[in-house]
Order: structure tokens, then C-alpha cells, then sequence
């Protein structure tokens, strides 16, 4: 039998619906009826993913790009938060100056570049420097060498390191960064360092292990993942030589029906919990303030759905909307991390009690960086099975 309140909603519905209607109650079934109607009207049903993770290294090697090439994944970066990569006819150039007008300087954390300094002369007070860096911003990773310091950083450290310190060994890092990137870097004054004292070089050749691990950046971006995930990597921080930055997908701007769909037909995508065990097409009944409710997952997704898009239409902002919208809801991001920091995710993201969702793709990824770059990855074991890895060096801080 067809319940009572069902046959309400059917007053809209066309010639076609009211027969499908009619074989439905010859046989006995109405899910068809309950996960495609809402309202008296014919929708799209929420869309269900079922461990379809994926990663793509945007970079692994973020200093050895050129300006052209840091301006373009700045944009993919920044395009993540609003979803407009596809829309954007801004240049990468307009792209990153439209982000510092606005003060939007996070974005510019997905960019990296290394300086030696060194002196001619051989007289070069190397703790004198050292603090002065670390003065201007105390997040440069600074690797002593015999003669010269490596520093390193991301262009918004060398940017605000500049304009928080005003040093004029500052200005005169900045004022090469600037030649080689004028956009990221507007060039003030016409600072250079003394000839016949200090030298620097941009993007010197790293020796050791360690260097290459503190001064080298990578890049990747997590799709069809959970806001759950997000949540979760979103914890790692900068640390000691470690740097984090983030390009997150925003839900408080990002409309399921944006640039004019029509709220009736876009589809919401979540992402089921990575269970295998867990057979998402049972049916699951509960009881609330006497009253009972019998859904399937799919089921109950779609209600939410059905529930956002009503909120949507009542003129609710898509910021307030969101609010009802589960952790569960499909998501993208973007990280930045030097290898240091890249090799600390990969202890903490790929071992055996990770949350199983991040430690599906972290697996992966430690999979492709160990054929990338071995001499960094090759202390992490991944197990037979590829589901999960562990740590084998003996770094007490990894």
C-alpha cells in the first residue's frame, strides 16, 4: 500500500509519473516513489562516492618554477576556494595582483624559493644574519653551510619579511625576487648588496638529504575527498623547519547552484565513510519523539538535500544554508608543504590507526613522491596489502 501522505505530494506530477504511480502500487514498491519526488516535484537524487580519493602533484619542486609558472599554480590554488578555476578569465598575472589588492595573501603561501648568502670577502657573520631573518619572519628555514646560510620560504615570508623589518639585507633579498617576479614582489626602492662583500644566489643546488628535505617544497590536490578529510589534514602545522600552507574548498561561497542552475536540478556529492564492511543500501529504522523513520543512507541523503535546496529558495545564503550540510559533503583542497613536513604527514597520515579515508590516498601518494624522490621516501615501508606504511628511519622528530 502507498501511505496516505505519499499520494499527497502527487497532485503536480505528469501523465507518465501517474502511471509509473500505478505499477508502483501493483508491486508493492514505492523506494522508486521516495528517492526520486520531493515536494511534488521530480529531482536529481544526491550523488553517493565510495572511496574515489584522488590526488594530483601540482608540483615537486616548487622553487625550480619559474615566475610565469608560480603565478599559474598560485591561481589553481586560490581557484580551489570559490571553484572558478573552469570560469576565471583572469590571467595568472591579474589572478595574484587581484589577491594582494584584497589582501587575500594566503594564496602566495603556494609558491617557494631559496637564497644562498655568502661573502666574497669570507668575512661573513653568519649568526648576525641568521637573526636578522629570523627576525623579519621566524618561520625561514635557515640551513647553516661553512661559508653561507640557505633560506628558504615561501614568497609571502619574503614579502612580509621585508615589509615587517625593513632590513636592508632584507630589501636586497627582495629587490632580486622582484626582478625575477615583479608581480608577487612590488618592488620598493633600489636596494643591492655591497659587490665587494655580500653574494646571492636564487635557487642553489642542495647537497644533503637534510637540505633537500628543508628547502624543498611540494604541492598536491586532494579531490572527491569529505569536508571530514579536510578537517583532519587541515591539523597538521608549521613546526620546527616544517612548513603547512592550504587552499581550501569554501562552502560558504560555493553554491550547489551557482552561475544560474536551476536549484531543482544540481546534485550535492558525498562521500560514504571508507567501510567496506558496512552495506550502505540496507535500510535503517529509528525512532524520534514517537515517531518512527525507516531511511536507506541514499535514502536520507536525499532529504538533506531536499532540505538544502528548500532553505536555498526560502532566501537563505548559500554561508547559512550550509549549515544543515553533513561533514560527509564532497570537497577539494590543496597543500603546500616543504619534504620535511610532507615526510611527517606521511607518519602520521599512512599508518595502520589513520583515519581510513586520508590514509586511502596518503598510501598513494607515498607510492608515487618514493619513485620521485626516493632518496627523501625510502625510509617509509608501505605493507603488502598497500593499505597502510610505516616509518623505518630512526628521525625522532619525523
Amino acid at each position: 500500500m502507498i501511505r496516505k501522505e505519499t499520494l499527497t505530494i502527487l497532485t503536480n506530477l505528469d501523465l507518465g509519473c501517474l502511471n509509473s504511480l500505478r505499477k508502483i502500487k501493483k508491486q508493492g514498491d514505492q523506494s522508486w516513489l521516495e528517492n526520486k519526488i520531493y515536494y511534488g516535484r521530480r529531482t536529481e537524487m544526491a550523488k553517493m562516492l565510495f572511496k574515489k580519493g584522488e590526488f594530483r602533484i601540482l608540483s615537486d619542486d616548487l622553487g625550480k618554477l619559474s615566475a610565469a609558472e608560480t603565478n599559474q599554480l598560485i591561481k589553481t590554488a586560490g581557484t580551489t576556494c570559490y571553484q572558478t578555476r573552469e570560469v576565471s578569465r583572469k590571467t595568472p598575472e591579474q589572478f595574484v595582483q587581484m589577491l594582494q589588492n584584497s589582501g587575500h595573501y594566503a594564496m602566495l603561501e603556494h609558491s617557494w624559493r631559496t637564497v644562498e648568502v655568502s661573502s666574497a670577502s669570507g668575512r661573513f657573520p653568519k649568526e648576525e644574519i641568521g637573526f636578522r631573518l629570523y627576525k623579519a619572519n621566524n618561520l625561514f628555514c635557515i640551513t647553516e653551510r661553512p661559508f653561507s646560510l640557505l633560506i628558504s620560504g615561501n614568497l609571502r615570508m619574503f614579502s612580509e619579511g621585508w615589509i615587517k623589518s625593513g632590513d636592508v639585507f632584507i630589501c636586497s633579498i627582495h629587490h632580486l625576487l622582484a626582478q625575477e617576479n615583479p608581480v608577487i614582489f612590488r618592488q620598493r626602492g633600489n636596494f643591492k648588496l655591497p659587490e665587494d662583500d655580500f653574494r646571492v644566489l636564487i635557487n642553489p643546488e642542495l647537497g644533503s638529504k637534510k637540505e633537500i628535505l628543508v628547502h624543498r617544497a611540494m604541492t598536491v590536490e586532494f579531490n572527491n575527498h569529505s569536508r571530514g578529510m579536510t578537517h583532519e589534514t587541515v591539523r597538521s602545522r608549521s613546526g620546527d623547519e616544517k612548513i603547512t600552507s592550504y587552499a581550501q574548498e569554501s562552502t560558504r561561497y560555493v553554491d550547489y547552484a551557482k552561475r544560474g542552475m536551476d536549484l531543482d536540478k544540481f546534485q550535492i556529492r558525498f562521500v560514504l565513510p571508507y567501510n567496506g564492511q558496512f552495506d550502505f543500501s540496507q535500510i535503517i529504522s529509528f525512532s524520534v519523539d514517537g515517531t518512527e523513520y525507516s531511511f536507506t543512507p541514499q535514502r536520507f541523503t536525499n532529504l538533506i538535500e531536499g532540505w538544502y535546496r528548500e532553505l536555498r529558495k526560502k532566501g537563505l545564503k548559500p554561508e547559512e544554508a550550509r549549515q544543515w550540510l553533513p561533514i560527509g559533503l564532497k570537497s577539494q583542497i590543496v597543500q603546500t608543504y616543504n619534504l620535511n613536513e610532507w615526510r611527517h604527514w606521511f607518519f602520521i597520515r599512512t599508518g595502520q590507526r589513520a583515519h581510513p579515508e586520508i590514509r586511502f590516498s596518503a598510501v598513494r601518494l607515498l607510492e608515487e613522491v618514493q619513485k620521485r624522490i626516493p632518496e627523501c621516501f625510502n625510509d617509509f615501508e608501505i605493507s603488502q596489502d598497500g593499505q597502510s606504511a610505516v616509518y623505518k628511519g630512526g628521525d625522532p622528530l619525523v
